[in-house]
């Protein structure tokens, strides 16, 4: 086969084509790129590589006749890292958008003495190098090994129209992420400006702006007020939840570079320590009628490829500078919006056999404007059920609104059998087209019929913080699905998650307002001590955990809206009955060991009680949870 004369060669470069502009990512077609060089004639080997500005390998691929497409095996990169240099001075010629070289395996040698073991590895004596550049400062490198020196062009052509797809592709892509980053950066900017004009807690509303710029738009970042001439830390984040307490740190003691806060600066080092790991900043003053106010800074990384722009940092300052201004002359707090947030959440959940069910809401307390947060329960044909919850971005009517639209359109979808990943594609797909102007979070919990392994569940997430497993042994686990937030980008994308609930086992979805609590240094509820408070939890009843974990665990202040819905698998119920309250305990107890559950105590210590109870028993034959419940209140034991 020949690049142009033979029919294979034009039906490749043409599927190639067709994936430069529908790829997200050039390594979609990768393997077709590289099995179509090695169909061309005396081609032995292909290799691939991206380069940074500074010479550094970033991507490396490679392949043969005999292993096929690999993608980054070890030792290539350091293999390859001396091209940069060492074939500087080989001679060149333009070939379209791309630079040919043509060597032996000796002069290769001569500099990359891996690269050329490895090209005569598979046979290879002479090679041809394609160069050209890429997208964002980088370069690119496509290398064909041939057993004998090339007699013609057509290795040379064919390097010329795969560079032309790589280069086109990657503009594309790169095109396309930029407009992703800017959809993401306004629709920050849409929250902030909507959290800032709406919030008379300024304090707090500017932690909320460092929280969502990291790490969407930023490594690190902080606001200082200026109180009494000097300039007070308010807020900081860092990408890095380890480095963080550096960075508290650091810049409550003074160390670093700071601004001088009489004019804006552009992405300069930041003067922070090396332990931080953010060695650049981007600030802007804050600065309302005159008044300079504080200072509003984001950190990055060295090389850090998504940097808020200078513009764009100054229209949040603007934004935040003017609540302060407005929070400072108007300090009226608000009423309570319990009612009407009451009629945005479901008046009743369904009851499910084997299943419990609880459910928390903290209203933040200062606003009148109603908030966005949201949780039901479905039932599903064919004995499925999914739990749901979101938190819609800014408060008011247009949040109510897209509030009741969110829950009963995804709740619509659901309770006709769809699927949780439809009913979020379609809520995104209705919200661009009614230019709502806004977006939400959501993750879904769907479960399946209870089987001898358990209850099989599924867990999606949209932007939304993930749903935590409690095992019934207290231990912990945050499930792995990822998601787009709903409501900004065309197509969104899952990666869901399959897991067995056994009896005993809970699952937690909550929404940001409780992960954002803090105690009184500061610190983040979500950060420090959720894990360890749903351990310490995992065996309460779960309203009594509802309510604990919506007020903050008694430690940590929930100033912001917060739900939590709470689903327990309970298993089989081997006992459900109304008996005098003085057969209550053996009765239990019986139940318990006909579940198959050994070791038990000889009797139960049941606070004494008159009258009828009602006595339930549910489990298996390594859990159990035994409630008493009658006029002297609820009594409950795991064994």
């Amino acid at each position: 086969m020949s690049a142009g004369d033979g029919p294979a060669w034009p039906d490749l470069l043409h599927a190639l084509w067709r994936s430069a502009f529908s790829a997200g990512s050039t390594k979609v077609f990768a393997k077709e790129l590289y099995l179509g060089l090695l169909e061309l004639p005396h081609v032995r080997g292909v290799l691939g590589a991206r380069f940074g500005p500074g010479g550094d390998v970033l991507v490396v691929r490679w392949a043969d006749h005999e292993h096929g497409v690999m993608s980054g095996p070890a030792g290539l990169a350091a293999d390859v890292a001396p091209w940069v240099a060492g074939s500087a001075g080989f001679p060149t010629r333009p070939a379209g958008q791309a630079r040919i070289a043509e060597l032996d395996v000796g002069e290769l040698s001569s500099f990359a003495p891996e690269l050329g073991a490895r090209v005569r590895e598979v046979g290879g004596s002479a090679l041809v190098a394609a160069s050209f550049r890429a997208a964002e400062g980088d370069s690119g490198l496509l290398l064909v090994s041939l057993d004998r020196a090339p007699e013609d062009e057509t290795i040379a052509r064919a390097l010329e129209q795969i560079a032309d797809v790589v280069i086109a592709a990657d503009d594309r892509i790169a095109d396309q992420a930029l407009l992703d980053n800017r959809l993401a950066a306004d629709a920050v900017l849409a929250e902030v400006s909507l959290r800032l004009a709406r919030s008379l807690d300024v304090e707090e509303t500017l932690r909320s702006v460092v929280r969502m710029a990291v790490p969407g738009l930023a490594d690190g970042a902080a606001v200082h007020v200026r109180r009494d001439g000097a300039l007070v830390q308010i807020a900081a984040a860092h990408v890095d939840v380890h480095r963080e307490r550096l960075l508290n740190d650091h810049l409550s003691h003074g160390r670093w570079a700071g601004v001088t806060v009489d004019a804006e600066v552009d992405p300069l080092p930041s003067g922070l320590p090396a332990d931080v790991g953010l060695e650049l900043m981007t600030s802007a003053v804050l600065r309302a009628r005159g008044r300079v106010l504080g200072v509003l800074t984001f950190f990055h990384r060295s090389g850090a490829r998504r940097v808020p722009t200078p513009e764009f940092v100054r229209d949040i300052a603007a934004r935040a500078a003017l609540a302060i201004d407005n929070a400072t002359l108007y300090s009226e707090r608000r009423s309570e919006v319990e009612e009407l947030q009451a009629h945005l959440l479901p008046s009743v959940l369904p009851a499910l056999e084997g299943v419990e069910i609880a459910t928390g809401y903290n209203v933040a307390g200062h606003l009148l404007d109603v908030g966005g947060d949201f949780y039901g329960v479905v039932r599903q044909p064919d004995d499925r059920f999914t739990a749901l919850i979101g938190d819609v971005c800014g408060r008011g009517a247009a949040a109510a609104a897209l509030t009741g639209l969110a829950r009963h359109t995804v709740e619509t979808i659901l309770e006709e059998g769809g699927q949780a990943e439809d009913a979020v594609r379609l809520l995104n797909a209705k919200m661009l087209r009614d230019e709502v102007g806004k977006f939400l979070t959501l993750a879904t919990v769907t479960f399946g019929k209870a089987g001898p392994e358990g209850l099989p569940m599924r867990s999606l997430t949209a932007g939304h913080p993930p749903p935590v497993i409690i095992r019934r042994d207290g231990a912990v686990e945050e499930t792995a699905c990822r998601g787009h937030l709903v409501g900004v980008l065309d197509q969104v994308t899952f990666t869901q998650v399959d897991d067995v609930l056994r009896p005993g086992d809970s699952v937690v979805l909550f929404t940001d307002g409780l992960v954002e609590a803090r105690d009184a240094s500061g610190a983040f509820f979500g950060d420090e001590d959720l894990e360890p408070t749903l351990a310490a939890l995992h065996d309460l009843p779960l309203p009594e955990m509802a309510s604990t974990l919506v007020a903050g665990d008694g430690r940590y202040a929930v100033d912001d809206d917060a739900a939590v819905l709470l689903i327990r698998y309970r298993g089989h119920r081997a006992l459900d009955a109304v008996l005098p309250a003085d057969q209550a305990a053996d009765a239990a107890l019986a139940a318990v060991r006909a579940l198959g559950r050994t070791g038990l105590p000889d009797r139960l210590e049941v606070p004494a009680g008159q009258g009828d109870v009602t006595v339930t028993v549910d489990g298996d034959a390594e859990w159990a949870r035994i409630e008493i419940s009658g006029g002297a209140g609820t009594w409950w034991e795991v064994l």
